[in-house]
């Protein structure tokens, strides 16, 4: 192997190479054919981020025109046309055939429409404002800053931060946007990939899989289905020592920090239950959902630990931006791990 992939390769594994935060950008095509993009964010040599999109496509903060075509006044519940195939729905009873500024709250979710509100954030209300006064129907207001625009912010402030792609037109789309743009890197080595580079096929293993082990020997077991999360902890391979319920809390700690971690990186949201191994100690149980519960709003969208079972079980509830990762896995195969 060439003298300056062994450097490169070195430097990956360096120390103060795991303490900087990378942004690897990748771009692809869906089974429909549709460009898509994928930035994974790179820290502690994990993978703790995923964003996967389509460019154009609707985001939370975006502000369109839009026009009432009917309300329920049952539900106070409206609907309004913003010029995409679907409509969106507003709290509250609404005259249709009204024409307004909408903001979208939420994203589309199966088959849930996004949700929109007539509230405009200040710092942009005047300018939107000014273009909805000669807007039609379906007009784009307001663009806001999405998963792409956040990654490089993200790259150019973060010290020590690099935004990676092998992508030319990813590159100079990012260099464009970059505040700092000696953070925006070309990844042009033929012999030796973005994805060898960065060791991504077992970073995103740990983000694909069922089941995932901790260093403790202990192991977290994910099962997504359509209602909920529900994720088991387990001591698996680990070993206890005399005072078992002290045992438990660690693996229990150490279980809730990649427990929040996955829940970023395969941004799992909605209802989520959490099984952790069972203590005795009031206060063992205490400590552990204290620890649990600030990572939990340290999250972006944050999550909120919402009670306790009387079966032991964390209930977690966190807003919905987007689907999770497990439905990206044959795009993600394609597009990185195919490299």
């Amino acid at each position: 192997m060439r003298k300056d992939v062994l450097e490169k390769k070195a430097y990956i594994r360096s120390e103060q190479a795991l303490k900087d935060i990378r942004f690897a950008a990748y771009k692809g095509v869906d089974g429909d054919g549709a460009e898509k993009i994928c930035i994974l964010r790179i820290a502690s040599d994990e993978i703790d981020r995923v964003d996967i999109f389509k460019p154009g496509e609707l985001k939370c903060g975006d502000i369109y025109m839009g026009r009432v075509e009917n309300c329920n006044e049952n539900i106070s519940v409206s609907f309004a046309d913003i010029g995409r195939k679907e409509p969106v729905f507003i709290q509250g009873v609404i005259k249709p055939g009204t024409e307004l500024p909408l903001c979208i709250k939420t994203l589309p979710y199966r088959e849930k429409l996004a949700k929109a509100a007539q509230k405009i954030d200040a710092a942009v209300a005047e300018t939107v404002m000014s273009k909805a006064a000669h807007a039609l129907k379906g007009a784009l207001l307001y663009n806001a800053p999405g998963a792409f625009e956040k990654s490089i912010e993200d790259a150019c402030t973060i010290p020590g931060a690099k935004w990676v792609t092998e992508d030319e037109s990813l590159y100079e789309r990012a260099l464009a946007k970059a505040a700092d743009k000696s953070r925006i890197v070309l990844h042009g080595d033929k012999d030796l990939s973005l994805c060898a580079l960065y060791g991504l096929s077992s970073k995103l293993s740990h983000v694909l899989a069922e089941r995932v082990d901790l260093r403790s020997g202990a192991q977290i077991v994910i099962n997504e289905t359509e209602a909920m999360c529900v994720i088991d902890v387990n001591s698996a391979r680990a070993l206890t020592g005399k005072d078992k319920d002290e045992t438990f809390l660690k693996l229990n700690l150490e279980a809730a920090a990649e427990i929040s971690r996955q829940l970023s990186a395969r941004n799992i949201s909605g209802i989520i239950m959490v099984d952790f191994i069972n203590m005795r100690s009031p206060k063992s149980e205490t400590i552990l959902l204290e620890e649990f519960n600030s990572r939990l709003k340290a999250l972006t969208p944050p999550a909120r630990l919402e009670d306790i079972t009387k079966l032991g079980i964390a209930e977690i509830s966190r807003k919905r931006v987007g689907g999770s990762i497990s439905a990206e896995k044959a795009f993600l195969n394609r597009t990185i791990l195919m490299k």
